[in-house]
């Protein structure tokens, strides 16, 4: 059971962050513009957004916040991904 969790936790934070990527080049905001409004350095935003690195709940939020998305909302969109794709 515990590993179940585990793999689904995993998978919906990496669909959470998937979203939180498609949201920011929807809107135009560049991998750059968000690294300098968090104060993080553009090729770990980069890597963090590309699941080459963990990303932690705060940097999630904080990416949210820099690109004007509610993290959420993003959570419950990459929910319903999850959800569509396991039917």
């Amino acid at each position: 059971m515990t590993k179940l969790l585990k793999d689904s936790g995993l998978e919906l934070s990496q669909l959470a962050v998937e979203e939180l990527d498609r949201l920011a080049a929807y809107q135009g905001e560049s991998k750059k513009s968000i690294a300098k409004a968090i104060g993080m350095g553009r090729p770990t935003v980069s890597a963090k957004l590309n699941g080459r690195k963990r990303i932690t709940l705060d940097e999630f939020i904080s990416m949210a916040q820099a690109i004007n998305v509610n993290p959420v909302d993003v959570l419950a969109h990459a929910l319903a991904d999850r959800e569509v794709r396991d039917e």
